[in-house]
């Protein structure tokens, strides 16, 4: 046998041998190091999701907080809480009635300065709290010190838990004269939580449970209350008639800091009056009584803390989905083990047989290669020139790949590029309307005008809860957002625009001539987008007239078909005719640097587009533009409105020197048609 074989031989065996020896550490190392990003991972997981629960947690607390502040100097409660006349109570117990329908609190009362009840919402009710002394419960004595208190409890006359909010009343400014009290559920909360896939749960300063995805946990003890304590607690019917059972802990300890905890706890199926605390009496949703008992689950466990309450919000995650999946990842080291030795088995096998049929034909080999040496110097000079021509496509191969590499870069970096520009610049325009809304209603509050005051502020909260909108954009940049479209009345969208423009002097010197339309069909589009898109057209109409003698913006709709029209048009100097085919073009503006993104009309392309709709820019004969949009009718198919549509473009016509297009996305004031230069 030849020598080479022979060697190769011996190194097969030795690969197969180790093979057998090794595969249990590589299972081992594979779980381990398997086992501690998997940690990782679901550690940070975790923590991420506690920070949504907590801020979800803080928004339903955060939604009545401001009504004892505000209440607190209203004129009717400080009159009443100098007079305290029964005409005065009989007049604040209707207006703190209407308040609590309107803003959705459970119930709204103010106490004297000893704690007494004068005026509730629920006034007309059985349970009234008129009369009632609350200046034992915590909220009033944090008042009291000029605080505002927060506190979790059991209502003593409702017998219904709740969030209590409390704030001083001075009418002068420095006695305390008593406290404005707001009770909040956090009902809905709990139920939405229930519906979750996720166990999560709530305790407060004292340990308790006292919200959570899983009914039969709440109202348990998970810190462990000190037999000293637990009769003045439960005699203080913080937590109604609950008998605080601890927690099923089988094995483990909750965590004491933010670091990943494991624990077990014994489950078990209970009756079904157990759960969600209704507004039914505690005491008939109180009895924690077990049926069966099922063995004890393993879950990790992650914590977070509520600084403000003192409250602690724990995320317990299965683990069994860490266990199954270090056991998918031991197998498949494993595999991985086995097949990577073989792989190279099976190659040292091949190359002992290559080496024997290389060492018989070395000398067939040898003098092949003498004779190619003895070929002619013309087929030599032939691979000479193949050779050059190799190595010129090699590298213009190597130039290709290069240039795509870069081409992909470039297009990333647009990409992300546009959408920062496109987010801060629809952002822009909601807060300068704000700040033009605060402006106005602080005039109008000095000219003792309160009621438009009011709607400004009104103005100003749809405005901010329309940022929140454009800012969770940003958490869909991955992919694209369905919008949800539905029938609007088109004249309210519009309106609001013409009334935003007027009010924050947008508009400029122009005069906005428009008749509104009544009965017309409803459209199918999405309000909010519908808004960004007449405020962005009509603005750069204004825009566009500003230089004119009388600066003129029209409004005109019409119904044609199963369509209905919006022409918008302007006296100004129109659009020039090489413009219009890059109208709705991204970043094509012809304002002066630093006036505008050049985004309005591209975005507004967008958000036509998911209408199904269209969108038209022309000049007028008498001089100025016109753009039209173009909306579909919401029509009844079958007896059933359609809840979509499809966002396939109309097919456009660009006939003449008029551009159409089909529109997305936000609003931008700078990319109309101020384009004559």
């Amino acid at each position: 046998m030849l020598k080479t074989s022979i060697s190769a031989k011996r190194s097969a065996r030795l690969v197969l041998a180790g093979m057998l020896i090794l595969l249990p550490v590589t299972v081992w190392l594979t779980t381990e190091l398997w086992r501690e990003t998997r940690l990782v991972e679901i550690t940070e997981d975790g923590r991420n999701k506690l920070e949504l629960y907590q801020s979800n947690l803080q928004g339903a607390i955060k939604e009545h907080e401001y009504l004892p502040i505000t209440l607190a100097s209203d004129k009717r409660i400080l009159d009443l809480a100098q007079r305290a006349s029964p005409a005065d109570a009989a007049a604040v117990n209707i207006y703190l009635e209407k308040l609590a329908d309107d803003s959705g609190a459970s119930d709204i009362y103010f106490m004297d300065r000893n704690g007494t009840t004068i005026a509730a919402s629920n006034w007309n009710s059985d349970a009234s709290f008129v009369g009632r002394n609350f200046a034992f419960r915590p909220y009033f004595k944090q008042a009291e010190a000029g605080l505002t208190g927060h506190y979790f409890a059991f209502g003593i006359t409702s017998n219904v838990p709740g969030y209590y909010i409390s704030h001083p009343v001075r009418p002068n400014g420095a006695d305390f004269e008593g406290a404005m009290v707001v009770k909040t559920h956090l009902e809905t909360l709990v139920q939405r939580w229930a519906r979750g896939n996720e166990n999560v749960l709530v305790t407060d300063e004292n340990g308790i449970v006292i919200i959570t995805s899983r009914p039969e946990w709440r109202f348990r003890d998970l810190a462990g209350i000190p037999p000293s304590i637990r009769p003045e607690l439960m005699a203080s019917r913080k937590y109604g008639n609950y008998p605080l059972d601890p927690m099923p802990v089988h094995q483990g300890a909750w965590p004491d800091d933010d670091t990943l905890g494991i624990l077990s706890l014994a489950s078990s199926e209970t009756a079904p009056s157990e759960g969600l605390i209704s507004d039914a009496p505690a005491n008939k949703n109180a009895q924690h009584t077990e049926k069966t008992k099922s063995n004890p689950k393993p879950y990790l466990v992650t914590r977070s803390t509520l600084p403000r309450q003192g409250w602690k919000i724990y995320l317990l995650t299965d683990k069994a989905v860490l266990d199954q999946s270090i056991l998918t990842a031991g197998f498949i080291g494993g595999a991985m083990h086995i097949i990577v030795m073989g792989t190279i088995f099976v190659l040292l096998q091949r190359r002992r047989a290559m080496l024997e049929q290389i060492e018989i034909r070395d000398w067939s080999q040898r003098e092949l290669e003498r004779q190619v040496r003895l070929r002619t110097a013309d087929l030599m000079s032939t691979n000479l020139r193949l050779a050059e021509e190799i190595s010129e496509r090699r590298r213009t191969e190597d130039a290709l790949r290069t240039a795509q590499a870069e081409l992909v870069q470039a297009g990333k970096l647009a990409a992300l590029g546009q959408m920062s520009a496109g987010i801060a610049h629809e952002i822009n325009q909601p807060l300068t309307a704000i700040r033009s809304y605060a402006d106005n209603a602080l005039k109008f509050i000095s000219r003792g005008n309160n009621e438009t005051a009011s709607r400004n502020l009104g103005r100003i909260s749809e405005l901010t809860e329309r940022m929140g909108r454009i800012t969770n954009h940003l958490k869909t940049f991955a992919r694209r957002p369905k919008h949800d479209t539905h029938p609007v009345d088109i004249t309210e969208p519009l309106q609001k625009v013409i009334d935003l423009l007027r009010e924050t002097g947008r508009a400029g010197l122009a005069e906005l001539d428009y008749q509104a339309v009544e009965n017309l069909p409803l459209v199918t589009a999405e309000e909010n987008q519908l808004e960004q898109v007449f405020l962005n057209i009509l603005s750069n109409a204004a825009d566009a007239c500003r230089d004119e003698e009388c600066p003129t913006v029209g409004i005109a709709i019409a119904e044609k078909g199963n369509r209905i029209l919006v022409k918008i048009s302007d006296n100004g100097p129109g659009i020039l005719p090489e413009n219009l085919p890059q109208l709705f073009d991204p970043f094509f503006t012809t304002k002066p640097f630093g006036d505008g993104l050049g985004l309005g009309l591209s975005i507004c392309y967008g958000i036509m587009r998911s209408f199904g709709g269209t969108i038209r820019a022309e000049n007028r004969p008498a001089g100025g533009a016109c753009f039209t949009i173009e909306l579909r009718c919401a029509q009844r198919t079958g007896g059933k409105t359609p809840t979509s549509i499809s966002t396939a473009p109309d097919t456009p016509d660009t006939t003449g020197t008029e551009t159409t297009a089909i529109a997305s996305g936000e609003t931008d004031l700078t990319a109309h048609h101020m384009i004559a230069p």
